[in-house]
């Protein structure tokens, strides 16, 4: 076995824009536009070199698409909950850094802060959805009880 061959396995799990693109079903111009706003990062080794994902960056990206086919989040959201997630997973490194018995206090009361206006928010998401599949559900009932070959009720 070659010296190098590990580097060289590290980068072949690199996948160019255009494979990350196609795996999530997604444009390369929709992933450069993710990198503009910041909500991913791709690894190049010059400006003009081309954007590389590697894992991190990949499941970044699922993490976006997720949020955005899950609960419908734009972007400007989607950052902020990047945001939140990136806050937690730096509370968790501290945490296993062995602060002190008071910090550890701190990491996990404000670990959990953060967690609970995460779920406060799906929360209020979820109740629009409710609120909107009621109303759905309403207007079939309407539908229905207008007859067949009735015209549908107005909206």
């Amino acid at each position: 076995m070659r010296p190098e061959s590990g580097p060289v396995e590290a980068e072949s799990r690199l996948v160019t824009i255009g494979e990350a693109a196609e795996a999530l079903g997604v444009t390369t111009r929709t992933l450069r536009y993710y990198e503009e706003l910041g909500l991913v990062s791709s690894r190049r080794s010059s400006l003009g070199a081309q954007r590389r994902y590697g894992p991190a960056e990949i499941a970044r990206l699922n993490q976006v698409r997720e949020l955005q086919t899950l609960l419908g989040l734009e972007l400007d959201e989607i950052g902020e909950y990047l945001d939140a997630f990136d806050r937690l997973e730096a509370l968790r490194e501290e945490f296993r850094s062995s602060p002190p018995p008071e910090r550890r206090e701190e990491i996990l009361s404000e670990g959990l802060a953060i967690l609970d206006r995460l779920k406060a928010r799906v929360r209020e998401r979820q109740a629009r959805l409710d609120r909107f599949a009621a109303e759905l559900e309403a207007r079939a009932e309407r539908a229905r009880s207008a007859g067949r070959g009735a015209a549908l009720p107005q909206a």
